[in-house]
């Protein structure tokens, strides 16, 4: 049975964890009803806490959807970034690679690793690891690949017009720098396990959101190639464990069969949930279930490609509704 929207399950649960992309927002705006359905469950006493695959810190975080009108109290109890439980252990120390130095693929991130033992370096050889950062790729790094033209999509520009940063749709561009981090045998770290993000691309001819390539998908070319990937967000542990001890400090530690975790993918929102012993919603009209469907997979598929039992799964339409 595929339930038409969220509030039909509601009465079930009393903690509700949202995955942000392609649940609630589909990176240009909030999917019909999905905020309002948000605010119904914090007014009916609910505990709504954001859940992100993302390398923003918490304050960034909070603060980029506080400029899409997004609040906490209103809209969500709190939010948790995979890259602010990365944050934590960093600081913590740890990190168990043999040294501190680091080179970053694609954007770079002072934040996450200020005040901290780790040292960024910006020759791939001195570099005892790598971070995987947003993959974005450079106006220089664009013009290199003149074949893929048509996957780039223009993700920022400077004061004057000038595309500095680009997006892509093919994760193509990135085999070079994949094949030369094998060859030096280092390892990756990641904060974002998402293959794909729903963005919305205000300076390209085409506005509507399109799916392009997250750092997940890098990682995942690393670990094809054999090495070593430490991951932190969904579908992994250490962002579930994070959730519920920030829940048990406010009080708000429940049964996990009250607990549920609404998401569009399978192999990290759906399959973590499953792992953490909690009840997983699946959006099947909306973000990247959407996608995979509109190529011709099954959830059934999808499901089975985790080892995850497809009865197991809650099936939603969308969280407001269609």
């Amino acid at each position: 049975m595929i339930y038409n929207s969220l509030s039909e399950i509601a009465a079930k649960f009393e903690v509700f964890l949202f995955d942000a992309y392609g649940v609630f927002w589909n990176g240009g705006g909030f999917y019909k009803n999905s905020k309002e359905t948000m605010q119904k469950l914090v007014d009916a006493g609910k505990t709504v806490v954001v859940v992100s695959n993302a390398t923003l810190l918490h304050d960034d975080m909070t603060a980029s959807y506080q400029r899409k009108n997004l609040f906490a109290g209103r809209d969500y109890t709190f939010m948790v970034s995979s890259g602010e439980v990365l944050r934590q252990d960093l600081i913590n120390k740890k990190l168990n690679f043999a040294g501190n130095k680091f080179y970053t693929i694609g954007a770079k991130h002072e934040k996450m690793f200020a005040d901290t033992i780790y040292q960024p370096v910006e020759n791939l050889a001195a570099a005892d690891f790598v971070f995987c950062g947003v993959p974005f790729l450079t106006a220089p790094d664009a013009a290199k690949y003149p074949q893929y033209k048509d996957c780039f999509l223009p993700a920022k520009a400077d004061e004057k017009g000038n595309i500095i940063f680009w997006d892509s749709t093919t994760a193509e561009p990135f085999a070079e720098i994949a094949d030369e981090v094998t060859k030096l045998k280092l390892p990756a770290l990641n904060a974002n396990p998402d293959y794909l993000a729903q963005e919305g691309h205000p300076l390209a001819a085409e506005k509507s959101p399109q799916f392009v390539v997250r750092n997940g998908t890098i990682a995942e070319m690393l670990r094809q190639r054999g090495n070593e990937v430490v991951e932190y967000g969904k579908p992994h542990a250490n962002i579930y464990d994070y959730v519920f001890a920030k829940l048990q400090k406010i009080g708000k530690m429940t049964d996990k069969a009250k607990i549920c975790m609404i998401g569009d993918t399978v192999r990290t929102d759906i399959k973590g949930a499953v792992n953490s012993g909690i009840a997983p919603v699946l959006c099947v009209q909306t973000g990247v279930t959407a996608l995979e469907l509109s190529k011709g997979n099954t959830v059934k598929n999808l499901c089975e490609s985790e080892n995850i039992d497809v009865q197991q799964i809650i099936e939603i339409n969308s969280v407001g509704g269609e």
